[in-house]
């Protein structure tokens, strides 16, 4: 496994690392510890200098720091490979190119918390490598405290039908350093509307509608958590379905459970597109309280054939007959089935 760790010297790199710290890498992991330098050599260096920031642009000095650091993440993990690499230019650009030569399985990346204003006005270093990254990116955030690798963290997958999901899921299965964690798969549905303008036909098909996408949901967690248990790549596995809206709930969940970690699959999108549709998995590691990690570049191989199975499967008679089964006491979830009961993680809602 190869992973790429952009570190700035602040605190959000001491996340980073902290991060890092945390899981039980596989043995013959390559880590690359990379920071870029604001500025070039030569001019811009003089420049830097008569402000009296020429160490902004001292390549050994940097060096030698990020040396000691992957020595000392060496010491700790010895199973590991720990290297430092300095570039110098746009963050950005630089670390884009150099992933492109090194073909990294994870990017871990810092971040603060922003409001849509500073996303939309400023950008950010973090959102613009998950945009342009093809491989999962980690998004830690700057607050970010050190795990025990052998209690294993709190990890919310959140699920929706779609192929990005299905990926998400079938590369979680054989992530080995995910061991000891649990996982709670979680799909957030639209609730069901009434209008008093809807004739009787066109409530009972949307809620034919409702029900037949709760069902289809339903199944394929089924699915998906038996995928990983089968994987063994999980203490515990849990899931369950919510009303909601998606992105309220999914942070929601996150926070009160706690979660350590979220993964969502998601779709790439570009320009104008990602600003109009907006983007469920940009707004979640923008906003959450912990790291998301966000799988990109994977293509599911299953997804078609279990849904497609799944949907053949269903009666419609039996689906119009079907009712909502309430959760536990005071939960908004349809179904929550696991390895320690028919109830959600404590604390999840």
């Amino acid at each position: 496994m190869k992973i790429i760790a952009a570190l700035d010297g602040s605190q959000h790199s001491s996340a980073t690392l902290n991060f890092l710290l945390s899981y039980h890498w596989p043995a013959g992991t390559w880590i690359k510890l990379v920071h870029v330098l604001p500025c070039e050599r030569g001019l811009m260096k003089y420049v830097m200098h008569a402000f009296g920031k020429e160490n902004e642009c001292d390549t050994e000095n940097v060096s030698l720091i990020l040396a000691g650091v992957a020595e000392e993440l060496t010491r700790q993990m010895p199973n590991v490979s720990v290297s430092a690499e300095v570039l110098a230019g746009d963050p950005v650009d630089s670390i884009l190119s150099f992933a492109g030569t090194f073909h990294p399985d994870l990017m871990v990346t810092g971040c603060r918390k922003k409001t849509a204003v500073d996303t939309f006005l400023l950008g950010s270093v973090s959102q613009k490598l998950l945009e342009g990254m093809s491989c999962p990116v980690a998004i830690v955030r700057g607050d970010s405290a050190p795990l025990d690798a052998d209690k294993g963290s709190n990890v919310l997958v959140a699920i929706d039908d779609s192929e990005h999901s299905a990926a998400a899921v079938e590369w979680l299965q054989w992530q080995e350093w995910m061991k000891q964690s649990h996982i709670a798969l979680l799909s957030v549905t639209e609730p069901l509307h009434h209008s008093a303008m809807d004739g009787v036909k066109a409530a009972s098909d949307n809620l034919l509608t409702y029900q037949t996408d709760k069902m289809l949901i339903e199944s394929l967690l089924d699915k998906w958590g038996t995928f990983l248990q089968q994987g063994g790549n999980a203490r515990e596995i849990t899931r369950g379905t919510v009303d909601g809206i998606p992105t309220e709930t999914i942070l929601k969940g996150a926070h009160n459970w706690p979660a350590n970690l979220i993964i969502m699959g998601a779709q790439g999108r570009t320009g104008i597109a990602k600003f109009v549709l907006g983007s469920v998995s940009q707004h979640i590691s923008t906003h959450a309280d912990c790291t998301v990690l966000i799988v990109k570049g994977m293509e599911s191989k299953y997804y078609d054939f279990e849904r497609t199975k799944i949907l053949d499967s269903m009666v419609l008679d039996d689906i119009a007959a079907e009712k909502t089964k309430p959760g536990p006491s005071g939960v908004p979830a349809t179904n929550w089935t696991g390895s320690s009961g028919h109830v959600p993680p404590t604390g999840l809602f």
